[in-house]
């Protein structure tokens, strides 16, 4: 284990030049980096500095716990949405988009229609979306898996085949905004695994969007449908006259589509059950409080009240100045609703003794994204365990994974890092194992194997197998 020193109440020539009113920091870049003044803002902070000193305390359980309760209401609308349109098909599918999405005109995208929307995107955006797609595609080149096999002492052949899933639908969110990122996090793995055909769904009453229209060209998908909610997992689980079925739904989505994709699991594979959003930064006094509050703020923008933004740290000081940096950016945000509601219910800044409760509590939280802005992330990072993204320095700030660098942005959340991770190609195959034996295996392993289905009471597995001796 890499040891760790504790740098609480640590005070660098940068931290002595600041006071509680009007102070000057320097950005972690040098010595020659020009200094900001930050002012203490007018309202209290919004971040509340909580001390721990045990993984017991009350306030981590509760955001350890934390989770949206959907209604019943919505769930039996959700379960009649299901049943609709597997016993109706296509018909009901076509109602639940006009009904709910706002659909208007044809659910299916034409590729006129695509080509003519990705014409009119931003030249800027065509540019990051092409070197997004290619730093994917090359990280998740990397996660491909191939067929293997190999011969026993007594002549038999033992393996398992790989093959890539042969239809997936991808989930695009619609309606509180146009997420190309998601499209391209989903689909680009799918491609590297092999997967043949990629049906598309996302809310579009209005018309796909420029953005999603180009990724879809870029990525040479041209399957799409304007449709969301439980009605378009719906249509992928179940299939429709004009639509097939797929194998496996990947993709977050609001409420009504997660627990659409919750109920139909077992009709067909899923990825995981996308929880709100969240971000942890282990931070000392070393980090930017600037910095560091806008990438809390990065997750808390997303508007469901329920994402959590948690900064755990061994220094007071550096709690004070985050905290107050978040107030600031919080109070100047045209988002500033929606950052009070999160923060207020799941932001936290919780201070701690040392980097070991420190380290123990981030392993307890298991947060979806896990910044490290420290003087020695390496060290810290060793000792995390349960994380599904891990950024390392002041630089990997957390929109860096979420857009370009390459990892997945599908991550596990509500503390589901404990035992899933990020979505990647692996996700994409299915795997069949691979059993033949000689004459020479039988003969001589066959008298175990009848031993043992004796041993469970099953006389035909037995005498299976006694009948080839």
């Amino acid at each position: 284990m890499v040891p760790v020193r504790s740098d609480a109440f640590d005070e660098s020539d940068a931290l002595r030049r600041n006071s509680l009113h009007d102070r000057a920091y320097s950005r972690p870049r040098g010595k020659n980096a020009p200094l900001k003044t930050m002012k203490t803002p007018a309202t209290a902070p919004i971040l509340r500095i909580v001390p721990v000193k045990s993984l017991k305390h009350p306030d981590v359980r509760a955001i350890t716990s934390r989770e949206p309760s959907p209604s019943p209401e919505i769930t039996e609308t959700v379960k009649a949405i299901l049943a609709d349109i597997k016993s109706k098909g296509h018909a009901a599918a076509l109602a639940y988009a006009r009904k709910h999405d706002g659909l208007k005109g044809p659910m299916a995208v034409s590729q006129a229609d695509i080509k003519a929307k990705a014409a009119k995107l931003d030249p800027k955006v065509k540019k990051a979306i092409r070197g997004a797609i290619a730093n994917v595609r090359r990280f998740h080149s990397l996660q491909q898996e191939k067929s293997w096999s190999f011969k026993g002492r007594d002549g038999e052949t033992l393996g398992q085949i790989i093959r890539p899933l042969r239809r997936v639908g991808v989930y695009v969110p619609g309606g509180a905004g146009t997420y190309p990122s998601t499209l391209i996090m989903n689909a680009v793995p799918a491609q590297v695994a092999g997967v043949r055909e990629i049906a598309v769904v996302t809310p579009a009453p209005g018309g796909i969007h420029p953005s999603i229209a180009f990724a879809l060209q870029e990525l040479g998908i041209k399957e799409a449908y304007r449709i969301g909610g439980a009605q378009a997992v719906a249509m992928l689980a179940y299939g429709t006259a004009k639509v097939e079925r797929v194998d496996k739904i990947v993709g977050p989505g609001n409420v009504f589509a997660t627990l659409a994709k919750k109920e139909v699991f077992g009709t067909v594979d899923i990825d995981m059950i996308a929880g709100p959003s969240e971000i942890l930064v282990l931070a000392d006094d070393s980090a930017d409080p600037d910095w560091v509050a806008a990438d809390l703020l990065s997750q808390a923008e997303h508007g469901s009240g329920y994402e959590a933004a948690i900064c755990i740290t061994t220094s007071a000081k550096a709690a004070r100045w985050i905290a107050d940096c978040v107030a600031q950016q919080v109070e100047a945000s045209p988002k500033r609703a929606i950052l009070e509601k999160s923060l207020r219910n799941f932001g936290r800044i919780y201070l701690v003794p040392d980097w070991n409760l420190g380290c123990a509590l981030a392993d307890a939280i298991a947060p979806e994204h896990l910044e490290i802005i420290t003087r020695n992330p390496d060290a810290l990072s060793a000792r995390i365990r349960n994380a599904g993204a891990i950024f390392l320095g002041p630089y990997s700030s957390e929109p860096v994974g979420d857009y370009f660098a390459g990892p997945n942005h599908v991550l596990p959340t509500n503390g589901s890092a404990r035992f899933f991770s990020p979505l990647g190609t692996y996700d994409f195959y299915k795997r069949t194992s691979l059993i033949r034996y000689s004459p020479q295996a039988m003969k001589k392993h066959g008298p175990l194997i009848a031993a043992l289905a004796d041993e469970e009471g099953f006389i035909h597995h037995a005498q299976a197998v006694r009948k080839r001796l």
